[in-house]
């Protein structure tokens, strides 16, 4: 129960986030992670946040680029 829980407080976390803060917090972790001095069940872990902020980076280009297209008048992807 406290899983699920937790992971609702970081998907509501990381949603409040823009875009700066997100791909700032996601360098962090890559970088946490690539010093190979986390446990392994903390690795587990920050991945998994990254992934989250991975997801929300890439929500927020698509919401750009679709305003973009919308005032260029443009339908392309």
């Amino acid at each position: 129960m406290s899983k699920a829980s937790s992971s609702v407080t970081l998907k509501d976390q990381v949603n409040a986030l823009s875009f700066e803060e997100a791909l700032n917090e996601l360098t962090a972790l890559v970088e946490k992670l690539e010093s190979g001095k986390m446990a392994l069940e903390e690795s587990v872990g920050a991945f998994e946040q990254g992934v989250s902020l991975s997801r929300r980076c890439e929500s927020l280009l698509n919401q750009a680029e679709q305003r973009l297209q919308i005032l260029d008048g443009s339908d392309e992807a």
